[in-house]
């Protein structure tokens, strides 16, 4: 077994997240020494730190930060950057979220900014996709799904989880932010190739690194500095990820034509769905500014929300019980006057949940 996670560990300890031209042979002295670390960390179970008690400090000293700083003070950069921002305001709740649940600073949630613009459905020329650009092997390694059918770099929330454990592990390698995201950037098998080389454990010391990661970054940091002087996630926006389960295989046409949502719209933010298909238990994101159903956004803060397939003809009051919702609510959110449901008929199901239902009766 511990051969098997060594042998895991080093896939990803060579970078497969970057370019092709990074991916190189390394010394056996390298190649060595990170044997001897990974063995160490999995013998000792790697104990688990509390990573959001580890800081980010903005390195103000240092001349390639201040570069980017100014940067970003000039007129046109710094609106292009702002725009950039406004946008991933869409997908910060969820995106902190995810990294609280994983123990992560809330402020790395910016190298999505860095990595793609906050554009889930970006792709490199390299081939790293989604908000984290993640590499089709990174992603396997960290458990997502990426074939022919459907590449869970794109979703979301999955993408995020995967990319929050990755960080998580590069921490957990060399014990420092600006490592890990040098890491993040280049690979840890190159990082720890010149750290060897120069005898140097902070990335400011470091040279000879790809071009790439050496603006790489100074230039979150000089990001996180501007989100921060901005005061721009402390705003609260009106607009959020709507998340809706679908239980039963359908399409994204048929799951947009029911919630009158524009398909251009739906494909962009569900690009996982390589064949526009949607399997059973996958979820949907959709932005709450492009939902115009009234009776529906009512219930959008307090429900979870899901697209029911029936396999065959059902009574309404059959799907009610099954979900533990009412028979009207059904037919009021999908406009049915029948009590019956057909075969491969997509509705809406909004069931509330107990908490919330009890604070408003209370």
């Amino acid at each position: 077994m511990l051969k098997k996670l060594l042998a895991l560990s080093l896939l990803s300890l060579f970078p497969l997240n970057v370019k092709a031209d990074n991916q190189q042979n390394f010394s056996g002295t390298v190649f060595s020494e990170s044997v001897a670390i990974l063995s160490t960390a999995l013998k000792s179970n790697q104990n688990v730190l509390n990573y959001q008690n580890l800081t980010l400090d903005i390195p103000w000293d240092k001349p390639s930060f201040q570069f980017w700083k100014s940067y970003y003070q000039n007129r046109w950069n710094r609106l292009k950057l702002i725009s950039q921002l406004e946008s991933f305001k869409l997908f910060y709740p969820t995106i902190k979220k995810v990294f609280k649940e994983e123990g992560l600073p809330e402020e790395l949630s910016l190298l999505a900014v860095v990595e793609s613009h906050g554009n889930p459905a970006a792709v490199s020329k390299a081939g790293a996709a989604g908000l984290w650009q993640l590499m089709p092997a990174t992603a396997r390694l960290y458990g997502l799904k990426v074939n022919w059918f459907i590449d869970e770099r794109f979703d979301i929330e999955k993408s995020t989880h995967a990319a929050a454990r990755y960080l998580k592990y590069l921490y957990s390698l060399f014990g420092r932010w600006d490592l890990a995201i040098a890491a993040y950037n280049a690979g840890p098998g190159t990082i720890l190739k010149r750290i060897k080389a120069l005898g140097k454990d902070h990335f400011w010391d470091l040279t000879k690194l790809p071009d790439e990661t050496l603006n790489y970054v100074p230039k979150f940091y000089a990001v996180l500095s501007v989100a921060e002087s901005l005061g721009i996630f402390k705003k609260p926006s009106q607009n959020h990820l709507i998340k809706i389960k679908v239980l039963g295989r359908t399409s994204l046409y048929r799951i947009s034509k029911r919630l009158k949502v524009p398909y251009s719209i739906t494909k962009h933010f569900n690009p996982q769905f390589k064949r526009r298909i949607v399997p059973y238990g996958y979820y949907v994101y959709l932005p709450n500014n492009y939902i115009h159903r009234e009776k529906l956004l009512k219930y959008v803060k307090s429900s979870r929300i899901y697209v029911y397939v029936p396999r065959r003809a059902e009574r309404i009051t059959t799907i009610a019980r099954r979900f533990g919702v009412s028979p009207k609510l059904i037919k009021e959110l999908n406009s049915i006057r029948r009590n019956v449901v057909y075969r491969g008929q997509t509705i809406l199901i909004v069931k509330v949940e107990r908490s919330n239902a009890d604070n408003g009766s209370s």
